[in-house]
Formats: C-alpha cells, sequence, structure tokens
C-alpha cells in the first residue's frame, strides 16, 4: 500500500506540474502577442491631413497607375455593427490636372450597378486590388467582410461608376483579409483563421496553431496555395520579380514566395517586422513593399472590441522595405508612426508619386506627402 501510495502521489505531482507549465506557456505565449511592452513615438514623413473621416472604415486602397486614382472601400465598421454607410470611392492623385487645391484632396464616392445581384444589400468592402488590361479595361477585385457572406465581388470600372460581374463565395471563407491580382480574374488572397472572430479565434491566435490559408482562384477554380500559414493578413504581388508577400499578424513578419508558372508557391524567406502588418502595397517600379500595420496588439484587440468608443485608440504605423538587387537582403525603414490620435488601427497604404495614402479599419482616411521620399 505504501509504494502505491507513494507512486499515486508522484503522479499528481507530475501531472499538476505538467499542467502549470502548459498553462504558464500559454499565458506567456498571450502577453508576447499583445506586445505589451512596446510604446509608439509619433513621427510624419511631411506635411499630413485628413481626407475623410465620415465612414467608419476606410480598410482598403489600390492604385491604378494608368488613372492616377486610389480606389477606396469604404464602411468596414459595419462589419462590427458599427452604422455607416458603405461603398467604394478613389482618390485623384493628379496634380498637374488644373484642379484646385480644394479639390485635389476630395474623395469621389462611385455608384454600383449591381446587375441584379442579390445580395447587394450584404455588401461590407474591405480589400481590394486591381487589373489594367492592354486596351484600357480597369478591372476592381474586392473583399466582401460581411460576417454571413464573405466573398470576392468582381467590378468593372465605367468612369465614376462600377458594374458588378460576379462574386465568388465559398463556406470555408471564415475571415477574409486581402486579396492580390496576378492577372485578369486570377486573385491569390488570404483567409486569417479557420474561426471568424470571437473568442475560439482568440484562442486559434494564442496557440498559434496556424490555421490560415492563402487561396488561389484562376477564373474558374478555387484551390488552396499556401496551406498552415499562421494568422495571414495583407497580400501583395510583385509582378517584376514573382514574388508573392503574405503578412502574418501573430508572427509579426513578412513571408515571400516565388510564384511559379503554374502558379504554384515555393517558400523563399520569412522577413522578421516586429510588428502585425495588415495591409501591403508594392510599388510596380521599384518593387518596394509598403506596409500598413498595428504595432501594438493589444490596443488593436481593445479597440476591435470597442469600435465605437472614441477614447479607445489603436497605435498606427508605416513600414517601407526596399529589396535590394540581389533579391536576398533588404532595408527597412519607417516613414510613419502614430500613437492613434490622428489615425487608429492603420490597416492599408498606398504610394505613388511622393503621396502615401493611409486607410484605417474603423475611421479616418490620411494623406501625406514626403518631403524626403529618397530616405524615408
Amino acid at each position: 500500500m505504501g509504494n502505491n501510495a507513494t507512486f499515486l502521489h508522484f503522479m499528481h505531482r507530475f501531472i499538476f506540474w505538467i499542467l502549470f507549465a502548459m498553462v504558464t506557456c500559454f499565458v506567456l505565449r498571450i502577453l508576447i502577442v499583445l506586445d505589451l511592452n512596446k510604446r509608439i513615438y509619433n513621427h510624419t514623413p511631411g506635411p499630413c491631413r485628413v481626407l475623410t473621416e465620415k465612414y467608419k472604415g476606410t480598410a482598403g486602397l489600390t492604385f491604378v497607375e494608368s488613372q492616377k486614382r486610389v480606389y477606396v472601400t469604404l464602411g468596414y465598421g459595419k462589419s462590427h455593427n458599427m452604422t455607416t454607410k458603405t461603398g467604394i470611392a478613389f482618390y485623384n492623385t493628379n496634380r498637374t490636372d488644373g484642379r484646385s487645391q480644394q479639390e485635389m484632396h476630395d474623395l469621389i464616392e462611385m455608384t454600383i450597378n449591381w446587375n441584379g445581384y442579390e445580395h447587394q444589400n450584404l455588401f461590407i468592402p474591405t480589400g481590394i486590388d486591381s487589373f489594367s488590361s492592354s486596351n484600357g479595361r480597369i478591372l476592381l477585385y474586392v473583399i466582401n467582410a460581411h460576417p454571413d457572406h464573405q466573398c470576392i465581388h468582381f467590378f468593372q470600372v465605367d468612369n465614376q461608376k462600377l458594374n458588378h460581374r460576379k462574386s465568388v463565395c465559398d463556406s470555408s471563407f471564415t475571415s477574409l483579409q486581402d486579396l492580390a491580382v496576378v492577372g485578369p480574374d486570377r486573385i491569390f488572397f488570404t483567409n486569417m483563421a479557420a474561426f471568424g472572430r470571437g473568442w475560439a479565434q482568440v484562442v486559434e491566435f494564442a496557440l498559434q496553431t496556424g490555421q490560415g490559408v492563402v487561396y488561389y482562384y484562376d477564373g474558374s477554380k478555387l484551390s488552396i496555395a499556401a496551406p498552415t500559414v499562421n494568422a495571414p493578413t495583407g497580400i501583395g504581388y510583385d509582378s517584376k520579380r514573382r514574388i508573392l508577400y503574405v503578412g502574418s499578424l501573430i508572427r509579426e513578419s513578412l513571408l515571400a514566395y516565388k510564384v511559379a508558372k503554374d502558379m504554384s508557391l515555393d517558400s523563399m524567406y520569412e522577413m522578421m517586422l516586429l510588428t502585425s502588418p495588415i495591409g501591403l502595397f508594392v510599388e510596380s517600379k521599384s518593387g518596394d513593399v509598403w506596409i500598413a500595420a498595428h504595432p501594438v496588439l493589444h490596443e488593436s484587440a481593445w479597440h476591435y472590441s470597442n469600435p465605437e468608443r472614441k477614447n479607445v485608440h489603436s497605435s498606427s504605423q508605416v513600414l517601407r522595405i526596399r529589396i535590394q538587387e540581389e533579391g536576398n537582403s533588404w532595408v527597412t525603414t519607417e516613414p510613419y508612426a502614430n500613437d492613434g490620435a490622428t489615425i487608429s488601427a492603420s490597416s492599408a497604404i498606398a504610394y505613388t508619386d511622393d503621396q502615401m495614402i493611409i486607410g484605417s479599419s474603423f475611421g479616418r482616411l490620411l494623406h501625406c506627402d514626403l518631403t524626403n521620399s529618397h530616405i524615408t
């Protein structure tokens, strides 16, 4: 009996310490992920101004060179039960067309012809990208973030109007984030987690189970391009180098994949950013990668849980990564950072002609002039 009692006592203590170690590791993971040790110091690359703050969210941006337009998705906050108008607008970056100073900073809303699409009342746009054909046709691809109707919508631009062409929906779409166009109706896009939101998603992130996915749509068929990615968010494509960049929210990194001719992905390297990337923009000429990020995740988590509270902010940050000529090294700079008072939860970025436009999850659209873009 004595030996049995000693063995049982040992097993109880052994199991207790194993469980204690597991719980401790879990808690430490959460604390590390939440960025409790971080602080943001405000700075700008030049004069900045608010383009709009009447929409609850300007969460997606894409730049079309041939039109000198930045297309903006409006109203992401509606997916978090905020009352707001949703839609798509554009900002004209051309400063040599004779417009007044006021007109240069106007945001122009677009009308949408849905062509009989029956779920148009469930449209909450977020991630967006574009394709320009050789004959001048402009196509937009937009993620719908409605919790009950996550899809990708295909539009054609007709001056200040959009014509809905088709949509792609699937039951596996639980937390669509962003997309990158690689050809007409050919897109890569990210699904961040197996669970859409709530405590189940929090636990998934804390355990870092890697249930995120990068999908590929070839115009007719949907496939998984990269399985088990740890919380993929923003995505961008360098067409010259055929490199696909994918941001990871939890790992605070940028993943690089080589895109083969058959559109399969080969992992190249991972850049550790020490901030959580949300939106990406890849310069077509230089290949520089611009990143809109959430640098302090515990602020972001509180902000996403309480988007209506004006005293709750989430810090914003923009990084610029210059890929060197050999392709396996890079230089990172921080053109913009803010504690959330000016722009909260930066989620999208576009850059052209020394102009930087920053979108946010639930609020303002910010425009900044870069006074020294060559060193920013």
